[in-house]
C-alpha cells in the first residue's frame, strides 16, 4: 500500500542582494520597538519614585483623622510596586537586547537565519502585548477600587475623610498606568504587524510517487 507524507519548510523569496536590506530594515524596526519600550518603562519608573516621594510627604500631615497618611501610605505602595515593575521591565528589555544583538550574524547570513529572527521578534512583541493587555485589566481595577472607595465615603462609613482620602490617591495612581499600557499595547500591535509583514505564505504541492510535499514560502 502506498504512504503518503507531508513536509512543511520555509524557503526565501528574497534574493541575496536584498537579503541585506531586509536584515537591516528588521534591525532598525527592533531598535524602534525597544526604544519606545524603554520610554514607557522609564515613564513608569519616574512615576514610582514621584509616587513614593509624595507619599513620603503625605504621610507627616496628621490631621483630617489621618487621611492625608492613609493618602500617602497608598500613593508610597504603587510607587514601590511600579518602581519594582518598572526595573523588571528594563531589565528584561536589556536581555532582549542581548539575544539580539548575539544572533545579528545568523540572521545577516541566511534566509533561514532572517525568517528565524522575525519570528523571535514577533514572538517577543506578542507576549510584550499580552503584558499590556493584562496590566491594562489590572489598572482599571485599580481605578474602579479607588471609584468604590470614594463612594463609600459618602455612604456613611467610618472615618469617611480616611476612605476619600485612599480613594483619590488610588485612582490617582491608576491613571498614568492606564495611559502607559494604552500606549503600549498599541505600540506593540504594531511592531508585532511589522515584524511579520516580512512573511507572505505560499504553498508549492509537488507529486512524486507515493510522497507529497508543502512548501510554505516566505
Amino acid at each position: 500500500m502506498a504512504s503518503a507524507t507531508v513536509a512543511f519548510a520555509a524557503v526565501a523569496t528574497t534574493a541575496p542582494s536584498a537579503r541585506a536590506d531586509d536584515a537591516a530594515a528588521l534591525e532598525q524596526l527592533h531598535d524602534e520597538s525597544l526604544a519606545s519600550r524603554r520610554l514607557l518603562a522609564d515613564v513608569v519608573l519616574g512615576v514610582g519614585l514621584g509616587s513614593i516621594a509624595a507619599g513620603a510627604a503625605l504621610m507627616v500631615p496628621s490631621g483630617d483623622d489621618l487621611a492625608w497618611r492613609f493618602a500617602g501610605v497608598n500613593t508610597a505602595v504603587f510607587g514601590v510596586i511600579d518602581t519594582a515593575v518598572a526595573l523588571y521591565a528594563l531589565h528584561g528589555i536589556g536581555g532582549e537586547q542581548r539575544t539580539w544583538n548575539a544572533s545579528a550574524a545568523e540572521r545577516r547570513a541566511s534566509p533561514g537565519g532572517l525568517a528565524k529572527a522575525r519570528l523571535h521578534a514577533a514572538a517577543d512583541e506578542r507576549r510584550e502585548s499580552v503584558g499590556h493587555a493584562v496590566n491594562l485589566g489590572l489598572d482599571f481595577g485599580y481605578l474602579a477600587v479607588g471609584v468604590v472607595m470614594g463612594a463609600a465615603s459618602q455612604l456613611g462609613v467610618d472615618h469617611p475623610n480616611r476612605w476619600l482620602a485612599s480613594g483619590i490617591a488610588v485612582g490617582a495612581e491608576s491613571l498614568p498606568l492606564v495611559l502607559v499600557d494604552v500606549v503600549g499595547l498599541g505600540q506593540s500591535a504594531k511592531y508585532h504587524e511589522g515584524f511579520l509583514g516580512g512573511f507572505a505564505p505560499l504553498a508549492n504541492v509537488t507529486r512524486g510517487g507515493a510522497t507529497f510535499g508543502v512548501g510554505a514560502r516566505f
